[in-house]
């Protein structure tokens, strides 16, 4: 059963392989036409990378769409892959336009081309007309001059048929094309400054302004000032939003207060919204993190930090926030935050599965010595010329 699977396998590995490695093949290669005669076959959804073209195939197409003799000019690269079309494609567009036809790998494509029994072939790098029945073969290791020299031969004749191909594909790494990251897709952090709060959070403040309403992301730029707080130990540091629909702006206001002395606390953070008919409806949104940190110091916490009440949720992603802060010595007008206290205690989850560990060690060491220091010698033998030992049961 054993030697059943290893064949079976094996042989799947094999197919696999067969369909794949073409691609690479030397003898598969792309194959673009386009010109006079050759329909257009982009209303394809995708073209298939796994599908190879046999060169008998190819050969059938090509007589099919040369049953008239139009005249071909056939660009001959010695390597060509696909990952070179998709670099070059801007100087293609310009002469495929509209009729253009594509095979992603065809086999033996060059001799399949030169052994069409109805055409005469040249070899030449560069003739302005090609008259109909003659298979003009261009050799080029630049797939940017294709644009100038088709245009001319295109020009004496409109029916001219052009064809590009290559000997083989190896396919290097060095050739990839790097693609642009979508600005759209950056992730841009959150951060404010106020003449005493420098607060940060990696993304924008995410909002559910209420019961029923969607959760929103606020702006990055809000307007910041500093008010005094509720309380005399108190101070605040207040954020507006600008809104969209029926709410037109939004108003948060984190509470910082000196509860116990040298330390800060950010227990409360005030929600007030304000609709288009003047109305504005305040919510307390509290936190179950202890936020605390002191004097001179900031407070971070990577993990997510939620402020909420029955119906108002508040979500602020790695929050960083500091009083008071110092300036950077590069950028006077620039404030940094000093060393942080994190929202991580010193006891973490590791430290506890660690002791634990180790305690269960301890405890079978402790265990074996007890029953080692329990084992008990003979202390008295028997003499062969004496009397013999007698050992009572309590003993």
């Amino acid at each position: 059963m054993t030697r059943f699977r290893t064949v079976f396998s094996f042989v799947l590995i094999l197919n696999i392989a067969y369909e794949i490695l073409p691609l690479r093949a030397d003898n598969a290669v792309p194959v673009l036409l386009w010109g006079g005669s050759v329909k257009s076959d982009l209303s394809r959804s995708a073209v298939n990378p796994f599908l190879k073209t046999t060169s008998e195939e190819f050969d059938l197409f090509l007589r099919k769409l040369l049953e008239n003799s139009p005249p071909v000019l056939l660009y001959m690269k010695e390597n060509l892959c696909t990952e070179d079309l998709v670099k070059h494609k801007q100087h293609l567009q310009k002469v495929a336009g509209d009729s253009l036809h594509y095979f992603s790998a065809v086999e033996k494509a060059v001799n399949t081309i030169e052994d069409l029994p109805m055409y005469n072939q040249t070899y030449n790098d560069y003739v302005d007309v090609v008259p109909d029945g003659q298979l003009l073969i261009v050799p080029i290791n630049n797939l940017d001059i294709i644009p100038e020299t088709y245009k001319a031969v295109k020009d004496s004749n409109p029916n001219s048929i052009a064809v590009l191909t290559g000997k083989s594909c190896s396919y290097r790494r060095s050739e990839r094309v790097k693609r642009d990251a979508n600005e759209n897709t950056t992730v841009k952090p959150f951060k404010v400054s106020s003449s005493r709060v420098l607060l940060y959070s990696s993304r924008a403040l995410l909002l559910k302004p209420g019961e029923g309403r969607d959760e929103i992301q606020l702006t990055l730029k809000p307007t910041v000032s500093d008010e005094p707080g509720p309380k005399k130990s108190s101070f605040s540091l207040v954020l507006q939003f600008n809104g969209t629909e029926d709410i037109i702006k939004h108003k948060l206001a984190f509470i910082f207060e000196v509860k116990t002395a040298g330390y800060y606390t950010l227990k409360t953070v005030n929600y007030t919204y304000f609709t288009n008919t003047n109305n504005e409806e305040k919510h307390s949104l509290v936190t179950d993190t202890n936020i605390v940190f002191p004097f001179n110091f900031s407070y971070h916490c990577s993990q997510y930090i939620i402020f909420k009440n029955s119906t108002t949720v508040l979500n602020i992603t790695d929050l960083q926030v500091q009083l008071d802060a110092k300036q950077s010595y590069k950028d006077n007008n620039t404030k940094i935050f000093n060393d942080a206290y994190d929202c991580v205690g010193f006891t973490t989850i590791p430290i506890w599965t660690g002791v634990f560990v180790t305690a269960i060690l301890a405890l079978i060491m402790i265990w074996g010595l007890s029953m080692i220091i329990d084992i008990r010698t003979m202390d008295r033998f028997d003499d062969p010329k004496g009397k013999t030992i007698t050992i009572a049961a309590q003993e």
